[in-house]
């Protein structure tokens, strides 16, 4: 019984710890006991503009074995090493408190905090917005980096919920197109910061970058579906004729 015990342990120590090398490594998925309940509950819930909708179309995720997953894996531990500046690593940690993507942007200096229409409009496209992603991520249950690569060292603790597509890289490149829309002149500022935010969960290790890819296609598809309903638009309408462009001068030489 003590034998047989041992190695029922030995084997599970090398299930959670040694690389990937099963023949069904395509069927390793992130557990249904992995989600956070609310988050799971969240992923059933339907939208709330876009109630009819059952969910957007997003290109399948590579597969655990595929030569992309492989060097996404690679790239990972590569920015582990040259990329956990001391900054990026405050801002992985900041960025991951549960936080609005549109908080971002006004800490950053990017939304002028009397842009209360703005703002308004962001709250409520991140109520469909986010059931949109957690659905997808129900759908397709891609593991985190280290369910494939053990020795992947995270700066933070996996989230709990898939990992394909990335909500913090749709999330924030819904806010750029929002604020790309208003303000024309910067919107690559607003498109580049979504993107840093995106590629520091890259950093932090629980995100591939075809999760990022992803997210920021889906952001594209939701705001483009949210705009052919009147009543939506009239809000977006209203929120961009009174936008204050933010004082970019100023942000930037308060990072200096």
């Amino acid at each position: 019984m003590k034998f047989f015990v041992y190695m029922f342990s030995f084997a599970m120590l090398l299930v959670f710890t040694a690389p990937v090398m099963a023949e069904n490594i395509n069927d390793i998925k992130f557990p249904a006991s992995g989600w956070d309940g609310n988050l799971y509950a969240g992923a059933q819930a339907g939208g709330s503009i876009l109630a009819d909708i059952e969910h957007f179309e997003v290109a399948e995720p590579p597969l655990n074995d595929s030569k992309e997953t492989m060097e996404e894996l690679k790239y990972l531990k590569e920015i582990a090493k040259t990329e956990r500046t001391k900054d990026a690593v405050e801002r992985i940690h900041y960025e991951n408190n549960g936080g609005k993507a549109h908080n971002f942007f006004m800490k950053e200096g990017l939304i002028d905090i009397n842009n209360y229409k703005t703002i308004d409009l962001m709250v409520m496209i991140d109520i469909d917005h986010t059931y949109f992603i957690l659905e997808r991520k129900k759908h397709f249950s891609r593991p985190r980096p280290s369910q494939l690569a053990p020795d992947l060292e995270l700066v933070i603790s996996n989230p709990k919920h898939p990992a394909y597509p990335s909500g913090h890289a749709s999330q924030t490149y819904m806010v750029a197109l929002v604020l790309a829309a208003f303000d024309p002149d910067n919107a690559e500022i607003y498109k580049q910061f979504a993107v840093d935010v995106a590629h520091r969960r890259e950093i932090a290790g629980v995100h591939y970058p075809s999760d990022s890819v992803a997210g920021r296609k889906l952001a594209v598809d939701v705001l483009a579906k949210l705009r052919t309903i009147p009543a939506f638009e009239k809000k977006f309408q209203e929120a961009k004729v009174t936008y204050i462009k933010p004082n970019l001068e100023s942000a930037a030489s308060s990072d200096e």
